[in-house]
């Protein structure tokens, strides 16, 4: 069943199946996989060392310290709730993005 069930991925299996057994077929399927597990596991922890570059970038923006912050989320909420407008919320976070990236000084 494990090699029907590999076969359309693995051609390779099933013609070993068939000339040393199923038993050395199902050994090579698992050898075949540490290697692509290897390379899975590789791709996810450059992806994990990705978000943390970001986001200690993000922590130095100057809209991302806490009395900032504070002051912006105390503001927007209640903008949110009462305008239901997202286009608005961000235009009350646009002053500290420019002055965090340096256009205004």
């Amino acid at each position: 069943m494990i090699i029907l069930a590999v076969a359309p991925f693995a051609l390779e299996v099933v013609l070993l199946a068939d000339a040393a057994g199923a038993e050395f077929a199902v050994l090579f399927l698992i050898y075949y996989l540490k290697t692509n597990t290897y390379a899975l596991i590789e791709r996810w922890l450059e992806f994990k060392r990705s978000v943390l570059a970001v986001c200690s970038l993000l922590a130095e923006l100057y809209c991302f310290r806490p009395r900032i912050m504070a002051s912006h989320l105390a503001a927007s909420s209640p903008l949110l709730l009462v305008t239901s407008s997202l286009l608005l919320n961000g235009l009350l976070w646009l002053p500290p993005l420019y002055l965090s990236s340096g256009l205004l000084s």
